[in-house]
């Protein structure tokens, strides 16, 4: 059943045979979405590959301390890194750890080749304390993950400082 999905997610791209599926779906414990981007990421076309990179956290910095049950609004900046602009549809995904909103994904805004954007989704921080990190990815239209994937990381504490710093950089702008 796997096999034929990740065959049938390639579309008529290229042939897979079942062994080569299932080599990739072992190579990535059986899930799905990564067998995908690993088979991508070997059989690419170079010319025609969807890249992002990471340039650097506009909003919530890693390991930033956050009070409980605070909503915030969490800003990447991205480059697109390859060759080919993004297509209409593109998203960035919560792929791993704790999902700080019920929105498991945003749309990522079409840009040509070496330019850059900014990423936002409003998250609220756990009710507990703890250290808690999320993991989000780049996804084309076809469902392929690519680029690196990004991470947000906050420290959950009583006396955390960033409810007071988004507030006042709010108002600072207004």
């Amino acid at each position: 059943w796997y096999q034929r999905r990740v065959r049938g997610m390639l579309g008529a791209t290229r042939y897979v045979s079942d062994r080569e599926a299932e080599f990739y779906l072992e190579m990535t414990n059986w899930n799905v979405p990564e067998a995908l981007s690993a088979f991508t990421d070997i059989n690419r076309d170079v010319n025609k590959v969807l890249a992002m990179s990471f340039v650097k956290d506009v909003t919530v910095g890693e390991g930033e301390s956050v009070p409980p049950s605070t909503v915030f609004t969490k800003v990447w900046r991205v480059r697109n890194s390859g060759r080919e602009s993004w297509p209409p549809d593109c998203t960035l995904r919560h792929t791993d750890g704790h999902c700080f909103t019920p929105n498991s994904q945003v749309p990522l805004h079409p840009i040509t080749p070496c330019s850059e954007t900014d990423v936002s989704v409003v998250m609220c921080s756990p009710d507990q304390p703890g250290i808690y990190q999320s993991k989000w990815r780049a996804c084309s239209p076809t469902g392929i993950y690519f680029g690196d994937p990004i991470w947000v990381i906050i420290t959950v504490e009583t006396g955390g400082m960033l409810g007071v710093t988004q507030q006042f950089n709010s108002s600072s702008l207004s």
